[in-house]
């Protein structure tokens, strides 16, 4: 009777989705401390730098949620650094969550170099379990920019209607990866002293749930291509730190 049992149960298993089980919370999207996961930034098409990312911090908090920290150094071109910022991901077992602040935009962030930010984040869930024909929750990030204690502007960004639309291979120069190919809106909102601007993006998204983004386009509304990303490289720790 036993043996029957565990048999059924092992059936069961066979059924259950491929990515039930990828998520572990203690290295989400297979990240631990030291791994560096390298982006090529393009822009229109064309290649403008890297995004070179490294995994700094591990920790669980007290509300149960395990927090990856990582920095991230923007270079340009010729391989000068740009800009280092620090994200999170968080992990609750249920879902992983992207840090909001990926959302702001590196021009808002050259235009108001210097000033202060004030930030009202929501950040980008991804669920344990996907499939095709799956909605997934809205991301935002409400930024107050001042300085000292003058408001100077306040920016809305928004990744709303993400619908996962298909599941398939794709492969770039740091390996072949099982995704989840997601689409969704971005839409950013600049309020500088009454002087409203709007733009409105087309976002295709490639993320495995082992590894995270592997590639990310965005399309204007004259549907021309904006910035992209694309995984390029990724290394566990001990390749990190031999090279």
């Amino acid at each position: 009777m036993k043996t029957i049992t565990k048999l059924v149960i092992l059936t069961l298993l066979a059924f259950l989705p491929e990515y039930l089980f990828a998520q572990d919370c203690t290295q989400p999207l297979g990240l631990s401390k030291n791994t560096e996961f390298i982006y090529q930034v393009t822009d229109k098409g064309r290649e403008n730098g890297i995004l070179h990312n490294k995994v700094v911090q591990q920790m669980n908090n007290q509300d149960g949620v395990f927090t990856t920290t990582f920095k991230s150094a923007r270079m340009d071109k010729n391989k000068r650094t740009k800009t280092i910022e620090e994200f999170q991901i968080r992990c609750n077992g249920d879902s992983i969550y992207l840090d909001a602040k990926l959302l702001l935009r590196e021009q808002a962030l050259k235009a108001f170099d210097g000033k202060d930010f004030d930030f009202t984040p929501k950040d980008i869930a991804y669920p344990k379990v996907l499939a095709v024909g799956q909605q997934l929750p809205t991301g935002k990030l409400g930024v107050r920019v001042r300085s000292s204690n003058v408001d100077i502007s306040t920016i809305s960004m928004v990744a709303s209607n993400r619908k996962v639309v298909a599941q398939e291979k794709l492969t770039t120069p740091a390996g072949t990866f099982d995704c989840f190919k997601i689409t969704y809106q971005y839409e950013v909102e600049l309020d500088a002293r009454g002087i409203a601007l709007r733009d409105v993006y087309q976002v295709e998204e490639f993320f495995s749930p082992e590894h995270g983004i592997i590639k990310c386009q965005f399309t204007n509304k004259r549907g021309k291509k904006a910035k992209g990303l694309e995984l390029i490289s990724k290394r566990a720790p001990v390749q990190a730190l031999q090279n």
